[in-house]
Parts: structure tokens; C-alpha cells; sequence
């Protein structure tokens, strides 16, 4: 039978302070120029600027806001920005 790829286990995401809705990003999607944050999901379905699909309500999903561009929050697929930051800084890990 064939061996299964497994991914090595992420960190364990840490809440942000009390009443903030949310958890902190996983240590791999933080990048310095923009706050991440990781939501449960809301009742409404956002477009994720990564692949141009819809994001159904609730389900988990990164939101991103450039620090220049604090008006322009973006949500995004985890799959999408994980993708994303290999496409802005290259294969290895991103800096921060």
C-alpha cells in the first residue's frame, strides 16, 4: 500500500486578546508590511483575491491587510496565501 504524504503539524494558533474575534495567524503566514489574522468566517461569502473563488460562509479563512493599504483588508483562502507568499519571496520560508 502506498505511504500517505503527511504535512509536518502546524504551530498552534494563539488567541488575540480578549473580545478580538479571531485567532493570531500561524507563524507562517505572518509577514512583515501587513497584520494577518485568522477567522472562523462570517454569514457572508468574500472573493479571494488568490484564485478568484468564493469564500462560503463559515469557513476558516486568513484575512490580510497590507500596512499601506489599510483600507484594502483582502480575505483569503489559507491554501491561497500560502501560495501567495512562495510567489513574493520564493520557495523557502517567508522572512519575519
Amino acid at each position: 500500500m502506498p505511504r500517505r504524504h503527511r504535512r509536518a503539524p502546524e504551530e498552534e494558533a494563539r488567541p488575540l486578546s480578549p473580545g478580538v474575534r479571531g485567532l493570531a495567524a500561524p507563524a507562517w503566514a505572518v509577514v512583515d508590511g501587513a497584520t494577518v489574522r485568522m477567522v472562523a468566517g462570517g454569514d457572508k461569502p468574500y472573493l479571494c483575491p488568490g484564485c478568484l473563488h468564493e469564500i462560503r460562509p463559515r469557513v476558516a479563512h486568513l484575512v490580510v491587510v497590507e500596512d499601506d493599504d489599510v483600507e484594502g483588508r483582502r480575505h483569503w483562502h489559507t491554501e491561497c496565501w500560502r501560495r501567495e507568499l512562495r510567489r513574493r519571496f520564493g520557495r523557502g520560508p517567508a522572512p519575519g
